[in-house]
């Protein structure tokens, strides 16, 4: 069986590409013209170069494969509205329904994000059930997800797809060559001081969330999402973490809420003045809360793995300090 895996070079995408071979999948890595892809070097898959939002080029990318695994996304915390991130996000994402549709692929796995789901407490985390915050809806990434979400889910309604939704949260781990999420580690590594925001988010393993989206492939139900999560940690309490497990001697200092909302406002004053900031209010208040997941439904029916926490970070430094390899 093909399998199509959009985003070729993304964090994620690496690792699925890595556990679609470890299951005995053939594989077909789509990645823009130009990239680079470290994580799959030496890998016996087919590379195909081309632009998510081409409709000439994502036919191409489509035609031969039995499973996609629409992982591509516009993730910049640089852009200031919707119309930004739309091209990529939602525009494709229908580009590709419609050519998985005409090409008659079994099945389509998108890969969204959990900010279009509402999040919990410590004690009642949020779960797929849970109504979206009014927050996230001025998030212009987790609107164009949502709107993507949307279109995925009205193609299966319609019939002209069968597919399944993915939520990931905040994936840690290896491989992480071009640093998104893996900036976090190197905010304390190295550092004498660090400061930390007062809220807290869900933290998965980049390689339990590979495993559970494979997994989707023959395990999850057409129209249905799961929340690929993994622990729920405030943010002291993962630097905390992180500066034990690295043996640092780092001073966590934590950012009053106030201050956090008030650099975010003038994060967006710079975004009106057209100069690139990657706090904004929005952000910040995000980073105030505690942005937490429940994984339940995706551990039974996908059988998603859960890596303790130690073992992640022990990991993702090990892999830093020892320069990427």
């Amino acid at each position: 069986m093909k399998v199509l895996v959009t985003g070729g070079n993304g964090f994620l995408s690496g690792h699925l590409v890595h556990e679609l071979l470890r299951c005995g999948y053939t594989v077909r890595a789509m990645m823009r013209p130009g990239a680079k892809a470290p994580a799959l070097a030496g890998l016996d898959i087919e590379l195909m170069y081309g632009n998510i939002t081409s409709k000439s080029d994502v036919q191409t990318a489509v035609k031969g494969c039995d499973v996609i695994i629409h992982a591509a996304a516009d993730t910049s915390q640089s852009h200031h509205s919707l119309n930004d991130y739309y091209p990529v996000n939602v525009d494709a994402t229908e580009k590709i329904i419609n050519a998985a549709s005409a090409e008659g692929c079994r099945r389509m796995i998108f890969v969204s994000t959990a900010n279009t789901m509402g999040f919990g407490s410590m004690l009642k985390p949020g779960n797929e059930n849970t109504p979206v915050s009014p927050l996230f809806l001025k998030s212009g990434y987790a609107k164009s997800k949502i709107l993507a979400q949307k279109a995925m889910m009205d193609a299966v309604n319609d019939k002209k797809i069968d597919a399944v939704i993915v939520n990931p949260t905040f994936m840690i781990g290896p491989m992480d060559y071009n640093p998104h999420s893996g900036r976090i580690f190197k905010m304390l590594l190295e550092k004498k001081v660090v400061f930390y925001p007062p809220g807290g988010k869900n933290f998965v393993d980049v390689r339990d969330a590979a495993k559970g989206i494979v997994n989707a492939i023959s395990k999850g139900e057409s129209g249905e999402c799961y929340l690929i999560s993994g622990v729920n940690l405030s943010f002291h309490d993962f630097f905390l973490n992180v500066k034990l497990l690295s043996g640092q001697n780092t001073r966590l200092v934590s950012v009053p809420s106030p201050v956090l909302k008030l650099l975010g406002f003038i994060g967006s004053i710079f975004g009106v003045l057209g100069i690139n900031s990657e706090l904004n209010l929005t952000n910040s208040r995000i980073l105030c809360i505690g942005n937490y997941f429940d994984n339940s439904k995706a551990v039974q029916h996908l059988c998603l793995p859960c890596s303790g926490i130690h073992k992640t970070i022990s990991d993702s430094i090990e892999w830093i300090r020892t320069g990427n390899k």
